[in-house]
C-alpha cells in the first residue's frame, strides 16, 4: 500500500506532538511492508528529498527559516506546492494533519479521486488563546476544515470526538478514534538511574494554551515549604521570553532550568530524572507528554482539558486538577513530592496503563485497520 502524509513540518526539525505522532506511526507502517511518501514545507535548508527511517520525506513549496513561524504567503505556496504534488504522484490514500495542510490535502485529493483521512487533533471550542499566530483567522478556517467531507476524519482522543460532534456538527459515523502512542521499546532502552530529588518537568510548545506561568508561580510557592524544589521547562516558543523574565522577577532562577532542542533520548532520561511531569494546558487533544511520563513509570498531573482526561485516570495514574486552579495545583505537586511512595504507585499505574492502550506497535495495526475499511468502501 501506498501512503502519502501531508504535514507542515516533522521530526527531526520540530518536535510537536503531531509530527511525533506522524514519525511512530509511518516507520512502523514502513516495516510493515507499505510505502510511505511524507510531505513538508522546506525545513532543511536546500535539502528536497530524504529518508527518515524508511520515510520518504519531500521538502517542497516555501523555505521557513524560523521554524514553526509561517507568512500568509508561505501558506499559499505550500497550498499549491501540495496540489501540485498530489495530481503528479498516485497514491492508495492520503491522510493530512490539522490544520492548513486539509486544504490543499483535500483539493488535490478529490481532484485525483483519492480517498482522504483527515487528521484532527483538538479543536479550540470558544478559546482563542491556542492558536500559535494569527489566531482569528485560525480559528474562521478551523470551522471551515472541520466540514469538510473527508473520507474519515480521524482524533486521537473522545473529548475530541465529542467536541467535532456538539462544537462543529461532524456527522459521529465520519469520525474515527485512534489514541496516538508511546513507543515502550524506545523509552525502555533508554537508561537513567539518577533521580534528582524533588524536580519536576514540563514538556510542551511555550504558547498561551499551554500556560507554563502557572507553573512557574507555583513552584515559587512551593520553594517555601520544599526548598529544594526543581523545575526543568524543556520547550521553544512565543511566551520563552516573558517566561525568562518571569524568572527573573521572582528570583527563581536556581530553582528553574530552560532546555530546548533536545533528541528523543535526552527528553527521555530528562523525564525519568525527574519526579513528575506536569503539563497546565487548557487545550490538548490526547497529550502526548503524559502518556511517555507514565512510560517512564512517572505520575503526571494536568488541567482537565480534551484529552488530559483520557490519558490520566484521576487520582490512579496521576492528577487532574481544574483548568487555572493554581491552589489545587499547587497541594497535588506538594502531595506527590511529599508522599513518595504514592508518587511510585501512580507512576506504575500509568506504565500499565500505557502498555494496555498506549503501544504504537498495536495502534498501528488498527491504522492500517482503517485504512483498509476505507479502501474496501470504495
Amino acid at each position: 500500500m501506498k501512503i502519502c502524509f501531508v504535514t507542515e513540518f516533522f521530526v527531526p526539525y520540530y518536535n510537536g506532538g503531531g509530527e511525533h505522532r506522524y514519525y511512530d506511526l509511518a516507520k512502523r507502517l514502513v516495516q510493515q511492508g507499505h510505502e510511505i511518501d511524507l510531505l513538508t514545507m522546506k525545513i532543511a535548508g536546500d535539502l528536497k528529498k530524504e529518508d527518515i527511517d524508511g520515510i520518504t520525506v519531500h521538502h517542497i513549496g516555501p523555505k521557513i527559516e524560523n521554524i514553526p513561524y509561517r507568512t500568509g504567503k508561505d501558506f499559499i505556496q505550500y497550498f499549491f506546492s501540495v496540489v501540485k504534488w498530489l495530481l503528479t504522484h498516485k497514491y492508495d490514500i492520503i491522510d493530512a494533519q490539522a490544520y492548513s495542510p486539509l486544504l490543499s490535502a483535500y483539493v488535490g485529493s478529490k481532484l485525483k479521486r483519492t480517498p482522504l483521512i483527515g487528521v484532527i487533533y483538538d479543536t479550540s471550542t470558544t478559546n482563542n488563546d491556542q492558536w500559535l499566530q494569527s489566531g482569528n483567522t485560525a480559528s474562521r478556517m478551523e470551522k471551515i476544515l472541520t466540514k469538510i467531507k473527508y473520507d474519515k476524519i480521524l482524533t486521537i482522543s473522545p473529548p475530541t470526538k465529542e467536541s467535532l460532534i456538539n462544537d462543529f456538527g461532524v456527522d459521529e459515523d465520519n469520525i474515527k478514534v485512534i489514541y496516538t502512542g508511546v513507543d515502550v521499546k524506545k523509552h525502555d532502552s533508554v537508561i537513567e538511574e539518577d533521580v534528582v530529588e524533588n524536580q519536576i518537568i514540563f514538556v510542551g510548545r511555550l504558547a498561551p494554551h499551554k500556560h507554563p506561568d502557572d507553573l512557574i508561580n507555583v513552584v515559587d510557592k512551593i520553594k517555601e515549604k520544599i526548598p529544594n524544589i526543581k523545575l526543568v521547562i524543556v520547550g521553544r516558543g512565543q511566551l520563552k521570553e516573558k517566561l525568562l523574565k518571569l524568572v527573573e522577577e521572582k528570583n527563581l532562577g536556581d530553582y528553574v532550568t530552560f532546555k530546548q532542542d533536545l533528541t528523543d533520548e535526552e527528553l527521555i532520561r530528562e523525564m525519568k530524572k525527574s519526579e513528575m511531569l506536569v503539563l497546565p494546558s487548557t487545550r490538548e487533544g490526547f497529550g502526548m507528554v503524559l502518556a511517555e511520563a507514565n512510560c517512564c513509570h512517572k505520575p503526571v498531573i494536568a488541567y482537565k482539558s480534551g484529552g488530559t482526561t483520557e490519558v490520566i485516570d484521576d487520582n490512579v495514574t496521576g492528577f487532574l486538577i481544574e483548568p487555572k486552579d493554581t491552589e489545587q495545583l499547587r497541594e497535588k505537586i506538594e502531595l506527590l513530592l511529599v508522599d513518595k511512595q504514592l508518587q511510585h504507585q501512580m507512576g506504575e499505574n500509568g506504565r500499565r496503563k500505557v502498555e494496555e492502550k498506549y503501544d504504537w506497535d498495536k495502534l498501528s495495526k488498527q491504522y492500517i485497520q482503517l485504512v483498509e475499511e476505507i479502501l474496501n468502501e470504495k
